[in-house]
This record gives structure tokens, sequence and C-alpha cells, in this order.
């Protein structure tokens, strides 16, 4: 069975230790490795939406676990077979705490066989009280680790890693950058719901009294995007960003 959890883990544990020691050459030959297998960087956002992911129906919430346990997984999962082989040697040997809503993923995503049938059942119904149980900032703190390089790794994965980490940035931003790593993960959805309030309001005030329908589109699709993002260093960074931009 591909540990595709253990190795998301080892990863971010991975980087963590290289974040703090300042050893860059190491991150980029890790991060180099993600950013060019897309399967792979599909996987890893999966897996990390499943944590915060919540249905009130538990019946909707069945039929999504039914749809994790398809072919169509299996097989991109078998197709990361060499990959995560070979990313798991250049992590090496490093010790990271079970995660059991990774463990059920994995699990799923494994060949159907009457040996793990049993496993698959506890699998899914672990899921799936996952999936209906409403994620407070005790469920969060308590599922998630916040890391000095979870915003890093989420830069990578979407694709915008030399935007933040490069030439872009001023000293200012990568100041605020190093404060919102810090955040823990109370403050952070305490900080990102004050922050999406305070970025709908000023949306709506300007929507109200401007007659530009171009900035009308924009704020619109500016208003959708705070309204869906959850809480995450990523997208509190952007949501500063974003709030910066109407300021």
């Amino acid at each position: 069975m591909n540990r595709i959890g253990i190795i998301k883990s080892k990863l971010l544990k991975k980087l963590t230790e290289s974040y703090g020691s300042n050893n860059k050459s190491e991150m980029k030959n890790i991060l180099k490795s993600v950013v060019e297998n897309k399967e792979f960087k599909e996987m890893y956002l999966f897996y990390e939406e499943i944590e915060n992911k919540y249905f009130e129906d538990k019946e909707i919430a069945k039929l999504y676990v039914e749809g994790i346990d398809t072919e169509m997984v299996k097989q991109q999962v078998k197709n990361l077979k060499t990959f995560c082989e070979s990313l798991d040697k250049k992590l090496g040997d490093i010790e990271v705490t079970t995660n059991e809503i990774y463990e059920a993923l994995d699990q799923l995503g494994s060949e159907d066989s009457l040996s793990n049938l049993e496993k698959k059942i506890v699998a899914k119904k672990r899921l799936i009280e996952h999936l209906t149980t409403k994620k407070s900032v005790e469920n969060i703190s308590e599922s998630k680790t916040y890391t000095a390089n979870e915003n890093l790794l989420h830069a990578v994965l979407v694709n915008n890693f030399n935007n933040l980490y490069e030439n872009t940035l001023s000293k200012e931003d990568k100041e605020a950058l190093k404060n919102i790593l810090d955040i823990n993960g109370e403050e952070l959805l305490t900080k990102t719901s004050e922050l999406k309030e305070t970025i709908l309001s000023k949306v709506t005030n300007i929507l109200s009294e401007s007659k530009d329908a171009d900035l009308e589109t924009k704020l619109k699709s500016v208003r959708n995007e705070v309204t869906s993002m959850t809480p995450s260093k990523y997208n509190y960074y952007r949501l500063t960003q974003l709030k910066n931009g109407l300021d």
C-alpha cells in the first residue's frame, strides 16, 4: 500500500527542519521533486482539503467517501508508487505521528482484496465520522500542527513559490509573512474570520458607491473568493494581500 499520508507528514517535517536550519539547498531539492509531479500535488492538496471538510448531511458524506474508494483514485495512487518510493528515500528516516485521517485515505487508495476488506470498512467509517463532525477551533488545533513550512509548501503546490519567496517580496512583505508563519491554530481561525469580515465590508461599501461595470465584476469575484477561503496560513497571506489592494 502506498503510504501517501505518511510521506506527506514526513515531507512537512523535513521541510520544517530545513527551514529552521536555513538549509535552502535541501529545501529546493525536495520542493523541485514535488512541484514537478502534478499527480502528487493533486493528491497532497486532496489530503489537505479532507482535514477540514464538513458535510451536514451524513448521506452526502457517505457518497463522498464511496467516491474516494474508486478505481480512478486507486489508479492515481498506483501511478505514484515509483515517485513516492523515490521521495521517501530522499526524505530519509523521519519519525512522524500517525494521522488517522491520512491512514484511512491511504487504506481506501489501496487495491481491493479479501485481506484488507475489514480495514477498508473501518477506514470508511472513520472518514464518515470525520466528515460529519463540525471542525471547531479545538478540532483543528489538535488535528493539525501549523508549522513554519506550511505556507511554503502550499505556495509551491499552487505554483506561487517564485512569487512569494524570490524577488517579488519586499523586506516589509517578508516580515509580514514571517509573522503569519508564527500564528498558532486558534489565532489563525480568529484572525482569518476578522480579516474576511473586513474585506467583505470594504467590498460591499465600494460596490454600493461604484458605477463601473468592470470594477463591479472584479469586486464580485473577490467577494466570492474571500467567502470560499478556508483557514490556512497560505489563505491568510492571500487575504492580507487582497485587503492591502483594497486600501
